[in-house]
């Protein structure tokens, strides 16, 4: 086989990413509604595993080369985010009274990466398109797990929250400890 012919199949074996990345994307509740609960996880890994690597190479070449590193670092940051994320994700549905199983979340939340093409891919822009993440979240604890668009959204929005006390918390005990440490010298010559 040659190169020719193995570009010619290249639409063929495209064709289901795209459509599956535009579904998602474009129609959320419909994508997650009509979705085999029993699909094998290797499909979520590749999915995301491809977004990734759109991500990095959209982001190698926004910063000219700059971040190449990004081709790799992309799909394992989308793959943890995927399982650790998902994991959390469950327990905070759970909490909210959410009917779903871990397994089905996990897969879907490894599905809303599909916007991490562009939330990790664009530079400067890419964190506000990713806060479309947060309605496709929303979507699976409506659609998987029964919760009304209020309660679902609270699943989504307080482990974030969360995350963001404690890092803020880490930083105000590190930055303490620091200037604390600088400051508490005396006769020290500068």
């Amino acid at each position: 086989m040659d190169f020719k012919e193995l570009w010619q199949k290249v639409p063929d074996k495209w064709k289901p990413f795209s459509d599956k990345w535009a579904r998602i994307i474009i129609w959320p509740r419909a994508f997650f509604s009509e979705w085999d609960h029993n699909e094998d996880y290797k499909h979520v890994i590749i999915f995301n595993i491809i977004c990734g690597v759109l991500a990095g190479v959209l982001k190698t070449i926004l910063t000219f080369g700059g971040e190449f590193s990004a081709i790799i670092r992309c799909p394992l940051t989308l793959m943890l985010l995927t399982f650790v994320g998902g994991s959390v994700f469950y327990l905070f549905l759970k909490l909210s009274g959410g009917e779903g199983d871990i397994e089905p979340t996990i897969k879907m939340v490894g599905y809303t990466q599909a916007i991490g093409v562009f939330s990790y891919g664009i530079p400067t822009l890419g964190p506000l398109i990713g806060l479309y993440q947060i309605w496709l979240l929303t979507v699976i604890g409506e659609v998987l797990h029964k919760l009304d668009t209020r309660r679902s959204l609270i699943a989504v929005l307080l482990p974030i929250a969360l995350f963001m006390f404690i890092m803020i918390m880490i930083s105000t005990i590190l930055g303490l400890k620091f200037f604390g440490g600088i400051l508490s010298h005396e006769n020290q010559m500068f």
